[in-house]
């Protein structure tokens, strides 16, 4: 699915900044950190990640439902296994990865309280931690900075519009850091690319992948952005979800009772719905308004 979140398709922008340098520091225990960092720090959980001839130990950022992300890329094959303060090598399913973000998404097999999150902030000061895991087995030390995230927005179905800026430059070595704001609570997560993405943003997504079997929907069509709105259907997928209910020419206009003005508008749609959902899809051919009811397949 070639969903441009970053150039724009469900609005996501990034921003350039001014702001000051941040100074890292190395905490090697939790009351090293900030006051306002120690529990979102500690509220993290170990994953051990098995592949033949390799062990990986990283962290994972605790999500409701038992879900939990990390950029680490898992293979699907991967042995994994999850650890807290309160409770070692507990057994961890693969649940997929969003390649949109770079996050690899993970039920734990334990219920382990989620972090606390809250909207990211406007323009304000928080603190960056990143766990620095040597093993299983022994502590982990933090690499910790002040720095400031941009001024969100989000439209009316909630989806955050506006990314904060990059990291600084001497964040660079930060891996699966987490943003916390003076009251303790998770506003971003650094990905992969090194874009602090909403905290509850990732969470929505790690659920709408977890709730489609690993996957974001699919109608199955190829299709352009329609004059006067719409998508204009160029290319039926065969064997897809649309393949029986639409035909080359016609023009979706809206999905689950959504208005859908142009073809990113549906790819974000989709992006936003779980694979195997029903979805009802709202088309025009000949002139004539048609609704299909249709369960979405999987973006591969």
């Amino acid at each position: 699915m070639a969903v441009a979140l970053i150039v724009g398709s469900a609005g996501l922008y990034l921003t350039q900044s001014s702001n000051p340098p941040a100074t890292p520091h190395l905490a090697t225990s939790l009351s090293q950190l900030p006051s306002n960092a120690r529990t979102a720090a500690a509220d993290t959980v170990d994953l051990s990640i098995s592949t033949p001839g390799h062990v990986d130990v990283v962290a994972a950022m605790v999500l409701p439902h038992n879900l939990a992300v990390t950029t680490t890329q898992i293979p699907a094959n991967a042995l994994i296994t999850g650890s807290t303060p309160g409770d070692v090598n507990f057994p961890v399913h693969w649940v997929g990865r969003d390649q949109v973000m770079g996050f690899s998404i993970v039920r734990l097999g334990r219920h382990v309280r989620a972090l606390s999150f809250a909207a990211l902030p406007a323009s304000k000061w928080v603190v960056a931690v990143s766990p620095i895991l040597r093993s299983s087995t022994t502590s982990p030390q933090y690499a910790w900075a002040n720095t400031i995230l941009g001024d969100p927005k989000s439209d009316a179905t909630g989806v955050i519009s506006y990314l904060s800026t990059k990291s600084d430059a001497n964040l660079n070595s930060f891996v699966d850091a987490i943003a916390i704001n003076q009251s303790g609570q998770v506003v971003a997560v650094l990905s992969t690319d090194h874009l602090w993405y909403s905290a509850q943003f990732v969470a929505r997504i790690a659920y709408i992948v977890a709730t489609g079997r690993g996957c974001h929907a699919s109608l199955g069509i190829v299709g352009l952005t329609a004059q006067g709105g719409g998508v204009t259907v160029s290319r039926v997928i065969p064997k897809s979800p649309a393949q029986w209910q639409l035909k080359k020419g016609d023009v979706v206009t809206a999905l689950n009772g959504k208005q859908i003005d142009t073809f990113d508008a549906l790819d974000t749609a989709l992006y936003l719905t779980p694979a195997f959902s029903v979805a009802h899809v709202t088309f025009v051919r000949d002139a004539t308004v048609h609704h299909a009811v249709m369960t979405l397949a999987c973006a591969l």
